[in-house]
């Protein structure tokens, strides 16, 4: 009996195609997406409010974003607020600039 185990279980996932492997790992990114959060005015205010008050007095804020179907994570200072690109320039801890677009903020926290 433990042969026939050893043999069953010797050919299960020992040989995956790069096709095969490629196919699962998008099978698993799909699973993980989200569909694009709609925000309440109310909420949306409170974000304006807590961006106007860390630029006032030069904080750094948590950004959480939307990013094609996945929630990501920026943090720093905004440095400029572009009206006509509707876009937030905030340069992190690494003195990198992230463009944050308004429409992609799903959360704003002061640190």
């Amino acid at each position: 009996m433990w042969n026939e185990e050893k043999d069953q279980n010797r050919w299960k996932m020992k040989f995956i195609l790069p096709e095969h492997n490629e196919a699962l790992r998008q099978l698993h990114l799909a699973k993980h997406k989200i569909e694009r959060p709609t925000l309440s005015p109310e909420q949306i205010e409170e974000f304006e409010f807590t961006i106007a008050t860390a630029m006032s007095e030069d904080l750094a804020l948590n950004f959480e974003l939307f990013d094609n179907g996945f929630v990501r994570e920026i943090t720093g200072k905004v440095g400029y607020v572009d009206h006509l690109r509707k876009e937030f320039r905030v340069k992190d801890e690494r003195g990198d600039t992230n463009f944050i677009r308004f429409a992609d903020i799903l959360n704003v926290k002061t640190i």
